[in-house]
């Protein structure tokens, strides 16, 4: 596993939050796009979402209690709740609590970090989501063990995380290193290492989209910006320039392959309490 050391200050990590999130700017910063990014795709995240459900679901078709933690401004867990789970959520801006409080109804979402507490009865949970999250956490290890006791035995952890394994091309210039708020980069095998240290049992992990950050060092774009042309000869063409792209690029045939071979940009793992 490989980590920041030394991890930053609180008064440092506050720093690098407002530089990335909110930026200097009223309408600048990362935070700022992530509700109109949403609303503007919101046929392709609900697609997205409704996907990792519906594998959380082969897995355990009983739809009990969820917990979504680090959950943004709810618009999983609005997915969650239209297909009968009971939501609950953890979220470090206020904002984004007031906006699913607001517009989805989710009753059950709070304003409270895992890194101080995580404030549920034991055996609480049937499934409990981290998606873009334990990379974030000051002690992930610690987080899990806080984890494994508020889930039910039985019940699925499921995270998504940049797979480290990925900067195997690129090494220091690897795009996942630019985040200022990412202070653990995990592998499957370090990842899977810390879960059964945790307590848990692996399922399932994955890798995939290798090809984002194999030759990939631009730098992160979780929000695309870019408006499509209203003339229809302008979005031929960019279509067929990026499918062109896309043909040539000899990671569109490899990447499959780096993806199986465990160096997928993304980490997709579920893992399981074991029941007593």
């Amino acid at each position: 596993m490989e980590f920041v050391n030394p991890l930053p200050s609180l008064e440092t990590m506050q720093a690098n939050y407002q530089k990335e999130m909110t930026g200097n700017e009223t309408d600048g910063g990362l935070h700022s796009n992530y509700i109109l990014e949403r609303k503007k795709r919101i046929k392709s995240f609900s697609k997205l979402h409704n996907s990792r459900l519906s594998l959380i679901e082969d897995l355990y078709p009983e739809k009990g209690n969820l917990l979504d933690i680090g959950c943004g401004a709810g618009f999983f867990l609005n997915s969650a709740k239209e297909r009968g789970w009971n939501c609950y959520g953890m979220e470090i801006l206020p904002e984004y609590v007031k906006y699913a409080q607001e517009n989805f109804a989710l009753e059950n979402i709070h304003q409270e970090s895992i890194d101080e507490s995580l404030n549920f009865e034991a055996n609480t949970f049937d499934v409990i989501t981290l998606w873009d999250l334990i990379e974030h956490l000051r002690n992930p290890l610690e987080s899990l063990k806080k984890i494994h006791e508020v889930m039910k035995p039985g019940g699925l952890l499921v995270m998504w995380t940049p797979n480290v394994k990925n900067a195997v091309l690129l090494r220091e210039k690897w795009t996942g290193y630019k985040i200022l708020q990412h202070f653990y980069f995990f592998s499957g095998e370090s990842l899977t290492h810390l879960l059964e240290k945790a307590g848990f049992k692996i399922v399932s992990l994955k890798t995939n989209k290798a090809r984002k950050g194999l030759l990939e060092s631009k730098g992160f774009k979780p929000f695309d910006k870019s408006e499509k042309p209203n003339n229809l000869i302008k979005r031929f063409l960019r279509s067929a320039k990026r499918d062109i792209k896309n043909t040539l690029n000899p990671l569109t045939y490899l990447g499959p392959l780096f993806d199986l071979a465990g160096y997928g940009f993304n980490l997709y793992i579920i893992a399981s309490k074991p029941r007593e």
